[in-house]
């Protein structure tokens, strides 16, 4: 039986395939909605699918971005490189929509002029991946879910406040502890999700809420703790994952990868996540990781989104992308079965165009650092 480290091919493992397959999911979990079809949907779980993707996508994070901390010559240079992978992507969806998409969901409706400050400013305060501004003035209002062009942006914040994290408790933990500072971080998010799971969830209530005026409500009749909690969450729902990902890094040498335990995992996770039990994001990240770096091991799809990565590109320009689907269907109402091969087929080509002609290019700029990192998992 091989270890996770053995198991895991730097170049021939199916990692950036469950990451396509993540941010495709996603992608068609987000449509429903957006076209008005449904809800986005949970069947038998107590959280929307979706959900499970994001986790799955936060877990393989944590073990990469480990690997690319422990393998960095410095901190300055290991921030170098996540920049480069992130920023670039996020500053391209940010004009594509405040100066693109909007004034082309205008035109699409038959509607006079565009709002350019408004779309300039979606840029601008958005910047930081904090997402101060969901719309842009004038677009957006007939859609079955008005006035938010990228909510999926909202994990961007989050993922890199952890990958700062991870670069800070590498640098100022020695090694041979580096294990101890894992495991306090996984303990503390649980700790908020415990918290927040016994306290009426009402973070995630406030915080899932698409629709502005309702966040509003939520967070004008919350208590004191809930509004901490409605702060302290969402990152402590994603770090969970993140720092469950971290540790199988760490411990790579010495996890077995055994089918029989994969499955056991998958068990574990589908009962924690059934509806009326509820506790997978709360106590289910080390065993999803397990799984998801499991089938990450397997060289069957190792041909599948690699040497390339399309995963961000697809996750990233989405959302924006299926508003404009939304739009297109308010004079040309198509199904559902029409509606979301559209979106895919819309936003493959941006992902195309993202990894080949910017962030591909942009990652050819670590070597300004000189640092000594080599590949990982896929092209990240």
């Amino acid at each position: 039986m091989t270890t996770l480290g053995q198991s895991l091919d730097s170049r021939h493992n199916s990692v950036n395939a469950i990451r396509l397959f993540f941010a495709t999911s996603i992608l068609f979990l987000h449509a429903l909605p957006l076209g008005g079809y449904m809800d986005m949907p949970t069947f038998i779980f107590s959280d929307t699918i979706g959900t499970y993707m994001l986790a799955g996508f936060f877990a393989i994070s944590g073990y990469m971005i480990t690997a690319s901390r422990l393998s960095s010559r410095s901190l300055g240079d290991y921030m170098w490189r996540r920049v480069l992978r992130i920023y670039p992507a996020w500053i391209a969806s940010l004009v594509l929509v405040g100066f693109v998409l909007g004034p082309l969901s205008r035109r699409i409706e038959g509607k006079p002029g565009y709002e350019w400050s408004s779309g300039l400013s979606y840029v601008t305060d958005n910047f930081f991946f904090v997402l101060k501004q969901f719309d842009v003035v004038g677009t957006l209002d007939n859609v079955p879910v008005p006035e938010v062009w990228n909510f999926s942006a909202w994990t961007l914040f989050y993922e890199f406040t952890l990958w700062i994290g991870m670069g800070l408790l590498v640098t100022v933990v020695a090694r041979r502890y580096l294990h101890w500072g894992m495991y306090l971080g996984l303990a503390v998010f649980t700790a908020i999700k415990v918290a927040d799971k016994l306290m009426l969830s009402q973070s995630v209530q406030t915080f899932a809420a698409t629709d502005k005026a309702a966040r509003e409500r939520a967070y004008e009749h919350a208590s004191s703790f809930e509004k901490l909690l409605t702060i302290v969450e969402p990152l402590a729902r994603l770090g969970i994952f993140f720092m469950a990902g971290a540790i199988l890094y760490i411990h790579k040498d010495k996890i077995r990868m055994s089918p029989v335990v994969a499955a056991a995992c998958a068990v574990i996770c589908t009962v924690l996540a059934l509806d009326g039990i509820g506790w997978f994001h709360v106590i289910g990240a080390l065993p999803w990781a397990y799984l998801v770096m499991y089938l990450g091991c397997s060289k069957r799809l190792a041909g599948v989104n690699f040497p390339d990565d399309y995963s961000y590109g697809m996750y990233i320009y989405a959302f924006p992308v299926t508003q404009i689907a939304a739009t297109i269907a308010l004079d040309h109402p198509m199904p559902a079965v029409v509606f979301l091969p559209l979106c895919l087929l819309m936003t493959a080509p941006l992902a195309w165009l993202s990894w080949h002609y910017l962030e591909k290019p942009a990652m050819t700029l670590k070597r300004l650092t000189k640092g000594r990192e080599k590949p990982i998992i896929g092209a990240s």
